[in-house]
C-alpha cells in the first residue's frame, strides 16, 4: 500500500534525479568524471523505487482479486489502490524520462 512514506520517497528520487542531471552535467563540463560512488547510490536508489512500486502494483492486483472472490473489500478500497498504483507507474516513467533526458543532453554535449 502507497502510504506517505512512499509519496516521499518517490518525491526524493525525482529530486535526486534532478540534482544527478545538473552535477552531472557540471562533471562533463570540468572532465572531472570520477562519480562512481554517485553512480552507485543512484541506481540502488532506482533498484529500491523499482521494487516499491513493484510492490504497490502486487498489493493493488491483489486488492482486485480479493474484490473479485469475495465481498469483504469495499470497492472503494480497491479503486484507491488502483489509482495509487497507477500514479506510481505514472512518476516511474516520468523519473526515466529525465533520466533519458539527462543522458541525450550529456551525449549531445561536445567533447
Amino acid at each position: 500500500m502507497m502510504d506517505a512514506k512512499n509519496v516521499s520517497g518517490v518525491l526524493n528520487l525525482l529530486q535526486r534525479t534532478q540534482e544527478l542531471q545538473q552535477r552531472s552535467a557540471d562533471l562533463a563540463r570540468t572532465g572531472d568524471l570520477e562519480s562512481s560512488s554517485i553512480t552507485t547510490k543512484f541506481s540502488d536508489d532506482i533498484s529500491n523505487a523499482i521494487k516499491d512500486i513493484n510492490a504497490i502494483q502486487q498489493q493493488s492486483a491483489e486488492t482486485k482479486t480479493q474484490f473479485e472472490y469475495s465481498s469483504d473489500i469495499p470497492i472503494t478500497q480497491v479503486v484507491l489502490d488502483s489509482q495509487k498504483s497507477s500514479i506510481a507507474f505514472e512518476a516511474t516513467l516520468q523519473i526515466r524520462n529525465k533520466v533519458l533526458k539527462a543522458y541525450q543532453d550529456i551525449m549531445s554535449m561536445p567533447v
